[in-house]
C-alpha cells in the first residue's frame, strides 16, 4: 500500500493579482516580522508565521519569496517543508518543548484569571497537538 506522503502531489500555485496581491504581500512580510519576533521572544512561535508567510508570498511577490528562502534562518525550514511537507526532528522539538514550557509559565506564574489561565493551556495544547501531527523528514 503507497504510504499518503509519497502519492503527495503538489497542486500548481495560483497567483493572484490586483489588490488581493498587495494585500498577500502586506500579509506575507507582517508574518515574516512576526516569525523573526518568535526567533528572540520565547512563547511566540517562528514555524507556523513563516509557512504561512511563505504560503501569501508564493502566490503574491515570487522575489520576496525567493528571498526568504534564501535566508539562512529561515530558508531551511522553508525548503524542508516545501520538498516534505514536514519538519527536522529538531524543529519539531524545539518548537514542542519551547510551547510547553512557554504554556507552563504562563499558567504557573501568570497573572491572568483561572478561566485564561485555562484558555491559555486549551489553546497551547492544541498547538503541541497540531506541531506533534506535522510529519518528520526521515534521517
Amino acid at each position: 500500500m503507497q504510504s499518503e506522503r509519497e502519492g503527495f502531489q503538489q497542486d500548481p500555485i495560483k497567483v493572484v493579482g490586483g489588490v488581493r496581491r498587495w494585500l498577500f504581500v502586506a500579509l506575507g512580510v507582517g508574518l515574516v516580522a512576526l516569525g523573526a519576533i518568535g526567533v528572540v521572544l520565547p512563547g511566540i512561535p517562528t514555524t507556523p508565521f513563516l509557512l504561512l508567510a511563505s504560503y501569501f508570498l508564493i502566490r503574491s511577490h515570487q522575489g520576496l519569496h525567493a528571498k526568504l528562502l534564501r535566508s539562512r534562518t529561515f530558508g531551511p525550514l522553508l525548503k524542508n517543508w516545501h520538498a516534505h511537507r514536514a519538519l527536522t526532528r529538531r524543529v519539531k522539538r524545539v518548537a514542542i518543548v519551547g510551547c510547553t514550557a512557554m504554556i507552563g509559565l504562563s499558567v504557573l506564574f501568570g497573572s491572568l484569571p483561572w478561566q485564561g489561565r485555562l484558555l491559555v493551556a486549551a489553546v497551547g495544547a492544541y498547538g503541541i497537538y497540531f506541531v506533534s501531527r506535522i510529519p518528520v523528514i526521515p534521517e
